[in-house]
């Protein structure tokens, strides 16, 4: 039975899952702890005997698979060594048209252009990043364990490599006090990088405050001021605004966003925020009955 990863991005659904490593490497981020919270609290690299089988045994339960997702947090922290081999034999087993995985940006900023070109030559598509937010102070302060400089240069090395980059921005990262701040800052480096895929979601502290996510703490001190849905839905708004009309896709393609818009930033970026526009014009009874419903999860 292959192990099943616990986390894989929603456009992945279809994907052939393959379990690199458990859990995440880095395990800091003040807003997250979710991987300990589901049960997988240390991090281990898995061998490449077990990751071959796995991928025997899923290539015969699925034969029409077209695509493959290489999980848990950052599988590249296995090293060039297993992850490139578990790519190439993928390839070899099943001619899949695209495979993608979760990459940490200080882990692919590690590894330099050189690796970058080795990983695409390996059969690499696609990374989904945790970009979070653009502001250095924020991202220091949430402990991400990168800086947009970093962004910027693994963008560029990702571009020439042929390797897609899939981005993904937290509202609310910067609470009810900085959230302008967050957004500009985010939006200015999405402009900068022109990433392939932009993913939208909300912060959601799981747990509470005895028991769940590290930021809880700075909640329970009065540090960190959760910012509220309308908040969300306003920083949505800012971002679509500060948004250049790039070959850019935007998506809020998970189910806790309040409003769920999507389309290439060169075409439908002010139908977008026509949109977000329109649901704030809403009565406030409309509302907040939606946020009601949203509610939050993972």
């Amino acid at each position: 039975m292959p192990e099943s990863l616990i986390i894989r991005p929603p456009s992945e659904w279809r994907s052939l899952l393959v379990r690199i490593t458990r859990g995440c490497n880095w395990n800091r981020c003040r807003f997250c702890g979710i991987y300990p919270a589901m049960g997988q609290a240390d991090f281990s690299i898995r061998s490449l005997a077990e990751i071959r089988r796995d991928i025997d045994v899923l290539v015969l339960r699925h034969p029409r698979a077209e695509t493959a997702f290489f999980g848990d947090a950052d599988p590249l922290a296995a090293g060039m060594e297993i992850f490139c081999d578990a790519a190439r034999y993928l390839r070899q087993r099943m001619p899949v048209q695209r495979l993608t995985c979760y990459g940490r940006v200080a882990t692919l900023h590690r590894l330099g252009p050189e690796n970058i070109h080795r990983l695409a030559a390996a059969g690499l598509d696609r990374i989904h990043v945790g970009l979070e937010s653009g502001d250095a102070e924020i991202l220091r302060r949430q402990r991400k364990g990168q800086s947009p400089k970093m962004v910027v240069r693994v963008a560029r090395w990702l571009r020439e490599a042929g390797i897609e980059l899939s981005c993904y921005v937290l509202l609310g990262l910067g609470g009810r006090d900085q959230w302008r701040r967050h957004i500009t800052e985010t939006a200015r480096l999405i402009n900068r990088i022109e990433p392939g895929f932009v993913r939208v979601r909300r912060l959601w502290l799981h747990g509470n405050v005895e028991n769940g996510c590290p930021l809880w703490q700075e909640v329970r001190a009065g540090d960190f001021v959760e910012q509220d849905p309308e908040g969300t839905v306003r920083e949505l708004e800012l971002l679509l605004e500060q948004l250049r009309p790039l070959e850019t896709f935007l998506a809020c393609d998970h189910a806790n966003n309040y409003v769920q818009v999507s389309g290439l930033l060169r075409e439908e970026r002010d139908q977008m925020l026509a949109e977000v526009r329109d649901f704030l014009a809403l009565p406030e009874e409309r509302r907040q009955a939606q946020y009601a419903v949203i509610g939050s999860r993972i």
